[in-house]
C-alpha cells in the first residue's frame, strides 16, 4: 500500500478488529472452554482469508503496470499465499478427521 501512495484507512482496521473480537462471543454452548467444531472453523476462516489476498495478489499483479510494484515481489507473495493455503488445507482435513472421528466414536 506503501509503495501505491494508499493510506490504510483507520476505520476499517477497526472494524475488522472489532468483528474479530465480536467472533469471539458466538453461542457454541460452553462458556469456559472450546467448542470441539472451533478448529475447524478458525481454520476455514483462515484459508478464506488468504484465498481473498490471493485473489488480490493475483489481480495486483495483472494490473500495476506503471513501475511502483516490482512483479517479482507481486510473484512472491502470490507464492508465499499458495504455500499458506496449501498448509491450511493440510490443518483444516487433520482438524475435521479429530472433530469426526471423536464425535463418531461417543
Amino acid at each position: 500500500m506503501g509503495q501505491l501512495g494508499i493510506r490504510p484507512l483507520a476505520h476499517r482496521m477497526i472494524v475488522g478488529r472489532l468483528g474479530e473480537r465480536v467472533g469471539r462471543l458466538k453461542m457454541n454452548g460452553t462458556l469456559w472452554k472450546r467448542s470441539p467444531l472451533t478448529d475447524v472453523v478458525e481454520v476455514e476462516s483462515l484459508r478464506l482469508g488468504v484465498e481473498g489476498k490471493l485473489a488480490m495478489w493475483r489481480a495486483l499483479r495483472v494490473g500495476v503496470y506503471d513501475g511502483r510494484v516490482d512483479p517479482m515481489e507481486i510473484d512472491a507473495l502470490v507464492q508465499r499465499a499458495e504455500e499458506q493455503i496449501r498448509r491450511l488445507e493440510s490443518l483444516r482435513v487433520a482438524a475435521v478427521r479429530r472433530v469426526f472421528s471423536t464425535a463418531l466414536a461417543a
